[in-house]
Parts: C-alpha cells; sequence; structure tokens
C-alpha cells in the first residue's frame, strides 16, 4: 500500500480561523489529498493550521471558492453551514 509521502516543508494557511470552520476545511483539504497539520496558536484562533508548501495554491482555492455574493474565506466562523454538510 503506497503512503502519501511527508512533505517536506509546511506552509502558514489559516491562524485566524476556528472550528467548526476550520474542522470543515480540513475535510475539503482532505478530500483533495492535501497534507495538512494543526500546531500551535494564535491571537485569534486556538489552532494553527500549515498545509503541504507544494499545494498552496491548491489549499487557497478552497478559500476563494465563491458562495453567492462571499467567498469561503469572508464567512465566518460559527456560520451553520460548517455543521450542517452545506
Amino acid at each position: 500500500m503506497n503512503q502519501p509521502k511527508e512533505p517536506t516543508s509546511w506552509e502558514l494557511f489559516c491562524k485566524r480561523t476556528d472550528d467548526p470552520k476550520l474542522a470543515w476545511i480540513e475535510r475539503e483539504l482532505d478530500k483533495l489529498g492535501i497534507p495538512h497539520k494543526r500546531e500551535g496558536r494564535s491571537f485569534h484562533a486556538d489552532h494553527i493550521l500549515y498545509v503541504d508548501a507544494d499545494r498552496i495554491v491548491e489549499a487557497d482555492a478552497i478559500l476563494k471558492r465563491r458562495v453567492g455574493r462571499y467567498t469561503i474565506d469572508d464567512i465566518r466562523d460559527d456560520h451553520p453551514r460548517w455543521t450542517d454538510g452545506r
């Protein structure tokens, strides 16, 4: 069985995002097979999310997706959409 390779470097992806939105982002990263990890905390959030530096452009596309007139990045962290499957 092929194991995914461990990234050679990590890039900061989210430092101002909390659950449940952060968990939703991680599920989207998983769907795309983008390695990620939570490590540390910031002044703004309990967790800092890092992604494989070689896949940062793909990861960033998640936050730029449009939902109506907003992007994913614009929607607040505690919005019900993150837990109701939308």
